[in-house]
């Protein structure tokens, strides 16, 4: 019995000297230093100016695992176990996005931002198509697909624990140590690094632009312009990267005014908005119904004129500005064919003033959509 009892021990010794040794924690945190590499391009946010964080939304062989929140925007270190991964983010957080709202960020394939309705009820065409707001900058990326095996979270882990007793050792605080543990540390340093997953993530901003002109004759009579124009997406998804098939009414609510022929009285008013685009991530075509509906204030603050475009195909995609996703480009008329014709009125005042990019005094109330 005694020397079946020493056999056995001999043999649990032979494993033992046989095999690697590997400390405990390696068993205990079984995961792998991961860093989410944002590559911020020129044109992926207006002005080349980077945002003030991230949020980031990791999904772990088919399921939502963890949303991780930084102000590194720049480089974001993680630490995850073995899996099958997916991983999209998005700048800032959502609770930062007044003007939008954010729907199954947990579900990776159904991720989505939509815009938010606004209480501009003037706009309002039917009831059919939400008045809503018009977005923010917001920038998204989706990384490629990554795994970590469980081989890769024993070999991190084992580098890594070994470094940090190593360091211990030299007494890093004090200088102190041999240059044969110096050494080491630098060998168990280059396998941490080694043993690290680095991700590349390029973000874009998924916010275009749309720039509207008017021609006008009798362009001095102009006070204030309001517009809204339908057909538009309300919904944009985020890992997809298109616009979704909701639509909805935007509001143009900043003019410029701009003469053209002083003589003649004939000028140009400028809209420019943010938006998503078009519903169903689609190009301009005659079969889309959608319209631009403009009222316009004279100077004598009581006229208004109304007019309607319709705007189906009328739309041009040109080069988007720097940081933005495209640019929706309308243009109605021109100097020798005006597109709107306000009548000659007096001012209340008597004095012509000038145009205002403001509507907050334009009194609630329906506009009546007047074909060209």
């Amino acid at each position: 019995m005694r020397k079946k009892l020493w056999i056995l021990i001999l043999a649990a010794l032979t494993l033992l000297v046989g095999c690697e040794r590997r400390p405990l924690e390696a068993i205990y945190r079984s995961t792998v230093r991961v860093i989410v590499k944002c590559i911020w391009q020129v044109s992926a946010y207006p002005e080349g100016m980077r945002p003030s964080g991230v949020t980031m939304y990791f999904f772990r062989n088919g399921e939502y695992y963890t949303t991780v929140t930084t102000a590194n925007v720049d480089s974001c270190e993680v630490q995850l176990p073995e899996g099958s991964y997916k991983m999209y983010m998005i700048t800032q957080s959502p609770e930062e996005y007044w003007r939008m709202e954010f729907d199954h960020m947990t579900s990776f394939h159904d991720a989505s931002t939509t815009l938010r309705p606004t209480s501009a009820t003037w706009a309002t065409r039917d009831g059919v198509e939400p008045v809503v707001e018009n977005p923010e900058v917001l920038c998204a990326g989706v990384s490629d697909e990554f795994e970590i095996t469980v081989k890769q979270t024993e070999d991190y882990q084992y580098y890594y624990t070994n470094l940090k007793k190593m360091k211990a050792a030299a007494g890093m605080d004090t200088k102190a140590g041999s240059a044969s543990i110096y050494d080491e540390i630098t060998y168990y340093e280059e396998k941490v690094e080694y043993y690290t997953i680095t991700i590349p993530v390029y973000p874009e901003n998924i916010v275009s632009q749309m720039y509207v002109t008017i021609y006008s004759d009798n362009a001095d009579m102009l006070k204030s312009v309001r517009a809204s124009t339908s057909g538009m997406a309300r919904t944009f998804e985020l890992t997809q990267n298109t616009t979704a098939g909701d639509e909805a009414i935007q509001i143009i609510n900043e003019w410029k005014l701009y003469m053209d022929d002083e003589a003649n009285y004939i000028g140009h008013i400028d809209g420019l908005i943010t938006t998503f685009g078009l519903p169903n991530g689609e190009h301009p075509s005659a079969l889309r119904d959608s319209t631009l509906n403009v009222s316009a204030l004279l100077i004598d603050d009581k006229t208004v004129e109304n007019y309607v475009f319709n705007t189906g195909d009328k739309i041009q995609l040109l080069p988007a500005n720097p940081g933005y996703r495209g640019m929706y480009r309308l243009i109605f008329g021109s100097v020798a064919n005006p597109a709107i014709h306000p009548p000659r009125v007096e001012p209340e005042d008597g004095k012509k003033s000038g145009m205002d990019a403001t509507v907050s005094d334009w009194e609630e109330g329906e506009t009546v959509e007047i074909p060209m």
